[in-house]
């Protein structure tokens, strides 16, 4: 299975059941490339809390991962709950860093809780710059939201 399938699984994995319990993530973005933190996976929304999913096709790109900024700087990070997806066995729950979930994914694509993350700090201004991010990709021009409504005409 490829890094992008992954991706996609674990996606699909977020939005349909979330990375903790009852946590499902109505917005999920998938392989964003930006500055800052890039998220293989990354939902919010329909929770409480931001999600990230790590994909990790082999223990080397996994152990690769400590040396990222956001890896040894956790308040910089993205998603207050964080895990990792990767084939049967190739990450032990021994190898997880502190607070982070980790999830198998089978040969049928089925994928599996190991662990379940615990919630921590993250950046919310990455987070907000992400979602930001999206938005001008998505063609939402920079506007005034107001959704109140008046019974009576104002002046």
């Amino acid at each position: 299975m490829t890094h992008r399938e992954l991706c996609l699984f674990g996606a699909q994995y977020m939005k349909s059941k979330g990375t903790y319990e009852y946590g499902k993530a109505k917005y999920v973005v998938c392989e964003l490339e930006r500055i800052g933190e890039c998220p293989d996976v990354f939902g919010f929304g329909g929770g409480r809390y931001t999600q990230l999913i790590e994909v990790k096709v082999s223990r080397a790109d996994f152990f690769s991962d400590k040396h990222k900024y956001w890896r040894q700087n956790p308040l910089s990070g993205l998603g207050m709950m964080r895990s990792y997806l990767c084939p049967k066995n190739v990450i032990k729950v021994e190898d997880l860093p502190l607070d982070w979930g980790l999830f198998y994914i089978d040969d049928k694509c089925k994928i599996e809780c190991i662990k379940r993350p615990v919630m921590q700090m993250s950046s919310h201004v990455q987070e907000i710059d992400l979602i930001c991010s999206i938005l001008r990709r998505e063609n939402v021009k920079s506007q005034i939201f107001s959704y109140k409504k008046y019974k009576y005409k104002t002046n």
